[in-house]
């Protein structure tokens, strides 16, 4: 009886025409963004795909040819895309409401055409599949794999910009989590398709015993790498480097309020103050915190070109401390015919004694935030950044490893830097922790935040590397190597944690070899192409 309940609700999407077709596809893509943060809503995503997999499948029920067919997939595919972005990627548009006498007009465009844009990765899977569609698991696989291959590419075209792949869901489970320290949230994003889809088998007639058969062995495997994945956790309890403590500083400012000539005193003393806020219950030289991090772009104003700013740093630092925060840095052209300059959204590492003992420079920069692409053509439009400084920010070299003394080394991430899976970390010179800066005030209280910093704490089990997140209005926290939340201060809060840098592990096996093991496992599912298939058309559900 449930078999044929199911049964029936297929075939009420798998005769789904025009603009029906259309609209189920929009509202079951955004319902699945629900699996996402802030909700986490999961098993929405057992129900979502499944409803895209029997909208496929109706294109079959028609006569049609395999141009047509792909055509229909892909609406169906970009429709249901468009729906997950669009309710997933919503808090964009908080960013051009910051000042919203200057930037409000573009919000309707910007909140609509990133969905629109990534939707097309989705779209261009959904009709690709089409070639090779077919009764049973195999139409399964080979959809997972289109759509998690998309994802990845999706990541890296057009300088990638992989927010919420579908992986992430699997955050709802510490577990599940582990996954990605073998396969990367690539190979979780296969996972999670592969395993939010099986519910589509159950529709197919009795006869099909194979297809329930898979739908129990993957949903036991499921259970199995939860299983190994809550053992790993229990056999590596926290650990914490010796003798390496840790303040975050969290000042909470408003974004608007930010770079008003009025509040750059107020500022600075406010992080001065919360750097050398007391501990409760802790002594005098107990509260001399070692390393003191403060968020991205700080200071409302050139951290290296005010030596009293930095003498002022000096004193409220240990002599053998230090100071990592964010900064805007420029360097001027030596020729003063024509003077330029170029703008860098930096970290310094600042001594005891106040001097800059190191800099990085942001390489990954936000477009349409940091930078304009194709600028010639866009501001004759009147789009412009949001971040506004005369021409766009300057990239930096790439990913770095710093070591300075007596700290263990580190790889700093500025903002949306630790959102790109596999380059967080200096191959050939592996760090013992990240360091991500950033700020999220943009965003206000939206799910912006809480998405970003989940994308930051699958870096951490990837790497094997513990993370340290400092961000102007939240989520700062201390996470462990296998990324759990040691510590954390809630979104739009003011304050401190202070604590121990958690160990570094051997590297995991996707630190050692990234993507492979993800792309081996697309090759063996995109094999079951090769399989000989029966004649049987694809099921009509009834």
């Amino acid at each position: 009886m449930p078999l044929q309940v199911i049964r029936n609700f297929a075939h009420r999407f798998i005769i789904l025409w025009g603009w029906r077709r259309i609209g189920a596809a929009f509202f079951f893509g955004a319902a699945a963004a629900t699996a996402m943060q802030p909700l986490l809503f999961w098993p929405v995503l057992f129900v979502s795909f499944p409803v895209l997999i029997w909208l496929i499948d109706g294109l079959f029920v028609e006569r049609a040819n395999r141009l047509r067919r792909a055509l229909g997939a892909f609406a169906t595919g970009w429709t249901f895309g468009f729906g997950f972005f669009l309710a997933s990627l919503y808090w964009v548009g908080a960013a051009f409401l910051v000042d919203a006498e200057t930037y409000a007009w573009m919000m309707p465009l910007a909140v609509a055409a990133l969905p629109a844009g990534m939707a097309l990765y989705w779209g261009a899977a959904a009709a690709l599949v089409t070639l090779w569609w077919a009764p049973g698991l195999r139409r399964i696989l080979v959809f997972a794999a289109a759509l998690a291959f998309s994802e990845w590419l999706r990541g890296r075209f057009f300088t990638g910009f992989p927010w919420n792949t579908l992986g992430y869901a699997a955050e709802a489970s510490e577990g599940l989590s582990q996954v990605a320290a073998y396969v990367g949230i690539w190979g979780l994003t296969f996972l999670v398709v592969l395993w939010a889809s099986l519910p589509a088998l159950l529709s197919e007639s009795e006869s099909n015993s194979g297809s329930r058969r898979a739908v129990f062995f993957f949903m036991l495997a499921g259970i199995g790498l939860w299983l190994a994945g809550t053992m790993r956790l229990e056999k590596a309890p926290v650990a914490f480097v010796p003798g390496v403590n840790i303040r975050i500083v969290q000042p909470n400012v408003p974004q608007s309020d930010k770079w008003r000539a009025d509040n750059v005193v107020k500022i600075f003393d406010d992080l001065l103050a919360l750097t050398t806020a007391p501990s409760a219950g802790k002594s005098e030289a107990a509260n001399m915190q070692k390393i003191v991090i403060w968020p991205e772009s700080s200071v409302p104003f050139l951290m290296d070109e005010q030596p009293e700013a930095l003498k002022t740093v000096a004193r409220a630092l240990p002599d053998d401390g230090v100071l990592l925060m964010g900064s805007l840095r420029r360097i001027r052209s030596q020729d003063p015919l024509p003077e330029t300059e170029e703008v860098y959204n930096s970290l310094f590492a600042i001594d005891g004694m106040g001097k800059i003992s190191a800099t990085y420079d942001k390489w990954h920069l936000v477009p349409y935030g940091e930078y304009l692409p194709v600028a010639s053509w866009l501001e004759p439009l009147g789009l412009r950044r949001l971040v506004t400084i005369p021409g766009n920010f300057s990239s930096g070299e790439g990913v770095r490893t710093i070591s300075l003394p007596g700290t263990p080394s580190f790889s700093p991430l500025i903002c949306y830097e630790a959102i790109f899976p596999g380059r967080v970390a200096d191959t050939h010179n592996r760090p013992e922790w990240l360091l991500n800066i950033t700020n999220d005030g943009w965003f206000g209280l939206t799910g912006g935040p809480h998405q970003h910093f989940a994308q930051a704490r699958f870096r951490a089990i990837e790497e094997g590397l513990p993370l340290i997140r400092a961000a102007n209005t939240g989520i700062s926290a201390i996470i462990d190597a296998h990324g759990r939340v040691i510590d954390q201060l809630p979104l739009a809060s003011r304050g401190t944690i202070d604590g121990s840098l958690p160990v570094s592990i051997p590297p995991t096996p996707y630190a050692r070899y990234g993507d492979l093991l993800f792309f081996l496992g697309l090759t063996l599912s995109a094999a079951t192409i090769l399989i000989p298939r029966r004649a049987p058309k694809p099921s009509t559900a009834r």
